[in-house]
């Protein structure tokens, strides 16, 4: 039996992607940011209310992904 090299080349991307994302937020941290500091209070609370509709959206997202895979569990290996 073959292991499966896609997996591997998973990992690696998912290496290089944690990498890159903690890189990025100690490189911008002291930034600043000059959208946001840009908008007036009325502009603030509708970026924030649409903030908050997405955030919920995305954990929906989480939450039925989750169930699915659970439910379906994708990455057993298959009895033949």
């Amino acid at each position: 039996m073959e292991t499966c090299k896609i997996s591997r080349y998973l990992a690696y991307a998912m290496t290089v992607y944690v990498f890159a994302s903690i890189f990025y937020l100690v490189f911008t941290r002291n930034i600043g940011t000059p959208f946001n500091d840009s908008l007036n209070e009325k502009q603030k609370v509708i970026k924030k209310a649409a903030s908050k509709k997405r955030g919920i959206i995305f954990t929906w997202g989480l939450v039925i992904g989750l169930g699915l895979c659970i439910l379906f569990t994708p990455f057993t290996p298959l009895k033949i």
